[in-house]
């Protein structure tokens, strides 16, 4: 069963989407109206078959039976329609909210699931509280008006018979409602799992060329097939107890109208009822019968939205990366400054950082060198603000950069990475990402000119309104490194990051794309991570990094004479290769 939280949960969300008010009245008017004309149907059919036996057909009688069903069909319709469209236009300002929510979270969010999850719970179970909206909320009002009227009718027309008929289809349903609760569990399961195999299949196919590289097909396969495997038996589940649910109640509606036929005809045998009566309640069964099943349906949908609002709700109520707006103005050209700052990432016993003492001046050049997992790239996101430090401070001018407003401290820095990622979108987009204003042309070909991007950009098909695919793979590393460069000479930042961002090129282009960062990075407090000394050796400051400490820190030939392990990778790397060696090379 579903916790009281979760009510509360689904019915806030729905509060959320703010329904109009206008078409939930006008949908209840037209679905009552709609109602009046189905119960009074049954009446009017009484009374016409009661004329028949009286030896009297009319005409118009029968246009008016007519008439009423035609009115009643319509205003349903109408109101299907109008919940519908709140349901839909509800649905959609919470995807709206969730996608704005989920984008003002801080990126340690996202290391507790997959991407695939979130887009599961914004796609899937938002889908799951509009099908409730939007379809199962009709059959609710209709059907809970539908019995009542009902009931009251025949309780009118016959007290005993309508007696019969509630005991006949209620003994029915008493069984059924507890297999209908079962459906509560397993659609929980079926969501979860559905955004589990989302995540999975997100992840393949954003990396398909590693899983074909490394030949991994079979793996994902049958990974994906282990999955595929755990929602078909719990789809299976849910169909047998659907299949229980249906023979139940055609079975209910078969007994009530055998026992009404058999129980009415005794009663018209010895004079208590006319037939138009009798008539009335095999008609009336209908109008029990359904809107108990819709009732049924409703409660399974219900169950199931409850189920996916609670873990839309649990992400709405994390806590977003900025909650207040920065207090200070940044100023450039300030000195960054770590003061003893560690680091450890949430969930994990390591420590990445600890006690880092480090400043960055501006117009000078600082190089993080390591081994891999010695704690660069979690530096480099300090200062991107995408975690907090453990402790210490971060400064920049003597402030901690927390007072900065968030927008503002990032759009100071320029970060270009070892991949250099392409959003869906031209070149032009790509070049201008993130970037608030409107670019002209010759402000976008001097950006490409100076990053070296010109030349290769004005063969594409359509300039730069070609559209790159998905992760830019109509792109060479060159070139999508090189319009990443272009992005930073559009947004002219204060501190760039390098953070690999040859490593992945052949000599050719890694000469072309250092000469259009040697003129990025004039005039700019720089950060370059790379390893390949030949990068780094011309830095104002070399920092070497080993097991997330501070080992070292000088220049190329400072760190060379006092550095013994940074000694040991500039041998590896430079020393020329002895005539075995030679001999041996294919």
């Amino acid at each position: 069963m579903s916790s009281p939280s979760s009510s509360r949960d689904l019915w806030r969300l729905i509060r959320t989407g703010r329904p109009s008010p206008v078409a939930l009245t006008v949908a209840a008017l037209a679905a009552m109206t709609s109602v009046a004309g189905t119960l009074w149907f049954p009446i009017q059919t009484k009374q016409m078959i009661d004329r028949f036996g009286q030896g009297g057909i009319e005409l118009w009688p029968m246009l008016g039976l007519v008439a009423i069903l035609a009115a009643a069909a319509l205003l349903n319709a109408l109101s299907a329609y109008l919940l519908a469209r709140v349901g839909y236009q509800l649905v959609a300002r919470l995807r709206q909210t969730l996608v704005e929510k989920l984008l003002r979270l801080p990126v340690a969010s996202f290391d507790s699931e997959s991407s695939g999850e979130r887009v599961s719970r914004v796609v899937r179970d938002c889908e799951s509280i509009s099908e409730l909206i939007a379809r199962q909320t009709v059959n609710l009002l209709t059907g809970v008006l539908l019995l009542l009227g009902s009931i009251v009718v025949l309780l009118l027309l016959d007290v005993r018979l309508t007696l019969t008929l509630i005991g006949s289809i209620g003994a029915a349903f008493a069984l059924m409602i507890p297999i209908a609760f079962l459906l509560d569990g397993l659609s929980r399961r079926i969501q979860d799992r559905t955004a589990r195999f989302s995540g999975i299949l997100t992840h393949i196919f954003q990396e398909i060329r590693l899983v074909k590289a490394f030949t991994a097909e079979p793996r994902e396969r049958e990974r994906s097939r282990e999955e595929i495997e755990g929602l078909k038996l719990l789809g299976l589940r849910v169909a047998r107890v659907n299949v229980l649910l249906e023979p139940l109640m055609s079975l209910a509606m078969t007994l009530a109208i055998i026992i009404i036929l058999v129980y009415g005809a005794a009663r018209v045998s010895a004079g208590e009822i006319t037939v138009g009566t009798l008539t009335a309640f095999i008609l009336y069964i209908f109008n029990v019968a359904t809107p108990l099943m819709q009732l049924t349906h409703f409660t399974a949908e219900l169950q199931k939205a409850k189920g996916a609002s609670a873990r839309i709700a649990a992400i709405l109520l994390e806590d977003e990366e900025e909650a207040r707006p920065g207090t200070v103005e940044r100023v450039p050209g300030q000195v960054l400054e770590f003061q003893n700052v560690s680091f450890a990432y949430a969930g994990r016993n390591t420590t990445v950082l600890r006690g880092i003492d480090l400043r960055f001046e501006p117009g000078q050049t600082v190089a993080l060198v390591g081994t891999s997992g010695s704690g660069k790239t979690t530096l480099l996101a300090l200062i991107e603000r995408f975690y907090a430090p453990s402790d210490g401070r971060i400064l920049y001018g003597g402030r901690p950069i927390g007072e900065f407003g968030l927008r503002q401290w990032r759009g100071s820095i320029g970060y270009v990475a070892q991949n250099a990622p392409v959003m869906p979108g031209s070149v032009r987009d790509n070049i201008a990402y993130g970037l608030d204003g409107e670019f002209s042309d010759e402000q976008l070909r001097s950006a490409a000119r100076r990053a070296g991007a010109l030349d290769f950009i004005e063969k594409m098909p359509q300039g730069f309104d070609t559209a790159l695919i998905e992760q830019g793979n109509n792109l060479s590393g060159g070139q999508r490194q090189r319009i990443a460069i272009a992005r930073m000479f559009l947004r002219d930042p204060d501190i760039l990051i390098l953070d690999e961002a040859t490593s992945a090129l052949d000599s050719e282009t890694e000469h072309q794309v250092k000469l259009a960062l040697d003129e990025l990075m004039q005039g700019r407090t720089n950060i370059i991570v790379a390893h390949r000394l030949s990068t780094v050796m011309h830095a104002d400051r070399i920092c070497f990094l080993d097991g997330g400490r501070i080992s070292g820190m000088g220049s190329h030939l400072e760190l060379l004479a006092t550095h013994p392990h940074y000694a040991r990778l500039v041998e590896r790397q430079f020393r020329r290769p002895t005539e075995p060696e030679l001999v041996a090379a294919p």
